[in-house]
């Protein structure tokens, strides 16, 4: 299944990177849900959805990699 990363909404346009680091333009009308920088976006049969379990598992993993990066030795 094809997952994407929201980067930026530029107005009626939500810029995605794919998983090969390639950036894609979708249209803001074909994705279901809140979209929001950072969000995961699933391919469906009709555009795009906000998928909010992988979302939550992508930034659990993202705060567990900067869990002690700034604090005091």
């Amino acid at each position: 299944m094809e997952k994407l990363i929201i980067d930026r909404v530029e107005r009626n346009i939500v810029v995605c990177e794919k998983d090969d680091g390639d950036m894609v333009n979708i249209d803001i009308s074909i994705i279901e849900g809140n979209v929001k920088e950072g969000k995961v976006l699933t391919k469906t049969l009709n555009g795009f959805k906000v998928d909010e379990e992988s979302t939550k598992s992508r930034e659990e993993y993202i705060n567990g990699l900067m869990e002690g990066m700034w604090e005091d030795e």
